[in-house]
């Protein structure tokens, strides 16, 4: 299925995430205590430090703090982009056929930003990375425009498309790493995208592989999954602090290793989330697994392909901090990798073999060639991937988790649905659909740390759903609870079926008029502390285009506002802010102060 079924580009090299992360926590360290900065759920400055002016809570931001970095985080100048450095095509070929020669080989890969709706110039940025709840490591999105292989004067293939990929299967990576870094350098997030063939702008139609994956029989778009791991700042604490400390402000990204696979898509698969049998390494009770997980698929009847690039950890961080582009280096040896369905052994894998030593190469997928007897065992067996050896303390088995739920639906904003949205819930046990009734559990929780009642309690749903037998997905309503117009915050559905479990995100705005009477002129003292404070504190990069904090900048570009924060920009990386993090009642005030119109709040909607 997906990356696994068809004809196949490999790519691997570096990735940099130019983040801003003072918003990633709603206090900062502060006179050995902690003051409460921000209210994340209405972008907002908490009431504590509403007293402060600007420039004193810029410095308590940027302020060292200890051997970790500054108070407001790693990075405060961030722009959001993403961008991919020196990935190139590794492999091409189609499963059990792949090679490191071929048409397309040392072609770089490159996502793309938007190009501008209304005037369709551009793009004049690249994606954007961006966290539904800022406080959770598991709400992370990335906006794009589009794809490319090959040079701006040259492509082998373009595509304009606005599509947004989420953070999937976030899980240790590496057993160690990097010590003057975040510990989100030990993990990986995988992230996938679809495009529709009709995205395609353009390509090079002599190419023998990109002919295979766009022509493929019933092939309805490309689809592109790729892993970011081994990430660390650009600058240590100590170079970070310096650099602060005399004036320079300089961005600070995350940098760090990418595996991905471009190859067709296909109808009935999902679109954002990787496709398969579901296999996590789990470890033991005596050792913990890494948690990490791959996929596999029958791909025919004498073909097992799985996406193995995350169940087998690296060992340590990479000896150069800033070296991303060069070989990432081998896993951790475990000895002999056994693949196998039930009882039934299904194929040993050398570690010193191309597909285990340089798995990056081959964007971590392993084909694997079946017998009859083999085909059998995985049609009604669970599969596994085990090795001998323990390492560091942890050792590799993962089994498969037998029943799997899923949803394209990963993160949502529930005002872009008017309150109210269908979710839909994949189920398969073993690959397959299921042969009997099958009832899915539904709960809710926080994803990050707002985790009082009155910041996400905030959904109806059902308690449980059932899928019928022989069918592949299930639907229900998500809607917002009667009354929590008012309501800001973040929440997440949790979906169980006999261990396998999914979940989605939502974030909810607050509706409200600020306690400003209808009719009134809104000028720049009622507007700057309801809406652009907080983004000029938390993301200051804003301010090197627009200086969020001066009344005459923020008139000078009222009409690129106007543009950017409206409904024609949601879709796009160019939307205003980048980061979503304004609510529609924000919006309306902004506009409000740049039109010179009377203030109307929006019409209350009775939720």
């Amino acid at each position: 299925m997906s990356i696994l079924n068809g004809p196949r580009l490999n790519f691997w090299g570096g990735i940099r995430t130019d983040v801003s992360v003072p918003n990633n926590s709603a206090t900062i360290p502060y006179n050995g205590s902690k003051l409460q900065l921000f209210d994340l759920t209405t972008s907002t400055l908490a009431p504590q430090a509403s007293s402060y002016t600007d420039d004193e809570l810029n410095d308590m931001i940027n302020a060292p703090n200890g051997t970790y970095y500054t108070a407001g985080g790693w990075n405060h100048y961030g722009q959001h982009v993403v961008d991919m450095q020196n990935a190139l095509i590794s492999s091409q070929g189609t499963p059990g056929n792949i090679s490191t020669s071929g048409d397309l080989i040392g072609q770089p890969v490159y996502l793309l930003g938007s190009v501008d709706p209304v005037t369709g110039q551009g793009p004049f940025s690249g994606p954007m990375m961006v966290d539904l709840d800022p406080t959770s490591g598991i709400t992370t999105q990335i906006f794009v425009g589009g794809l490319q292989i090959g040079s701006s004067s040259a492509p082998q293939l373009l595509i304009r498309y606005n599509s947004v990929c989420n953070s999937l299967d976030v899980a240790q990576r590496l057993l160690t790493g990097e010590t003057d870094a975040p510990g989100s350098s030990l993990f990986s997030g995988t992230f996938q995208l679809t495009f529709p063939l009709s995205s395609i702008v353009s390509y090079n139609s002599n190419s023998p592989m990109l002919k295979a994956i766009i022509e493929a029989p019933g092939a309805t778009g490309i689809v592109l999954r790729f892993v970011m791991f081994e990430m660390c700042p650009t600058m240590t604490t100590a170079e970070l602090n310096a650099n602060y400390a005399s004036g320079q402000d300089t961005p600070n990204p995350s940098i760090g290793r990418v595996i991905g696979t471009i190859a067709p898509a296909f109808a009935d698969e999902p679109l954002s989330c990787p496709a398969g049998r579901q296999l996590i390494n789990s470890g033991s009770k005596e050792f913990p697994g890494t948690g990490g997980t791959g996929y596999a698929s029958l791909i025919s009847d004498t073909m097992l392909s799985m996406d193995m690039v995350n169940i087998i950890p690296k060992d340590g961080f990479r000896a150069v901090r800033d070296d991303i582009t060069s070989p990432i280096g081998p896993n951790v040896n475990y000895g002999t990798v056994t693949v196998a369905a039930g009882d039934t052994s299904l194929a040993t894998l050398d570690p010193a073999s191309p597909q285990l030593l340089t798995y990056y190469q081959y964007g971590g997928i392993v084909d694997l060639p079946l017998t009859s007897t083999q085909l059998a065992a995985v049609q009604t067996n669970a599969l596994s991937i085990t090795a001998p050896n323990t390492v560091n303390s942890s050792i590799l088995n993962a089994p498969e988790q037998a029943w799997r739920v899923y949803s394209d639906q990963r993160n949502i904003y529930l005002d872009d649905y008017d309150g109210s949205l269908t979710v839909t819930l994949q189920l398969r046990y073993l690959g397959q659909l299921v042969s009997s009734d099958t009832e899915i559990q539904i709960s809710a929780a926080a994803p990050g740390t707002y985790i009082a009642p009155k910041y996400w309690s905030f959904i109806n749903f059902p308690s449980s759903v059932t899928v019928a037998a022989n069918q592949p997905s299930v639907s229900f309503t998500a809607s917002a609870v009667a009354g929590s117009s008012a309501v800001a915050g973040f929440e997440s559905l949790n979906y169980q079926v006999n261990g396998g479990q999914f979940f989605t995100n939502f974030r909810k705005y607050s509706q409200t008029d600020f306690g400003i009477a209808a009719g009134t002129t809104i000028t720049w003292e009622l507007m700057y502390p309801n809406v652009l404070r907080f983004h000029y504190l938390a993301f200051p990069a804003m301010s090197r285009y627009i200086p969020l904090n001066q009344p005459d900048a923020i008139m000078g570009a009222k009409n690129s506002i106007l543009a950017r924060t409206s409904d024609a920009y949601k879709g796009t990386t160019l939307c205003m802010p980048v980061v979503r993090s304004m609510s529609p009642s924000q919006v309306a005030l902004l506009t409000a102060y740049l039109t010179g119109q009377p203030w109307q709040p929006n019409p209350a909607v009775i939720w």
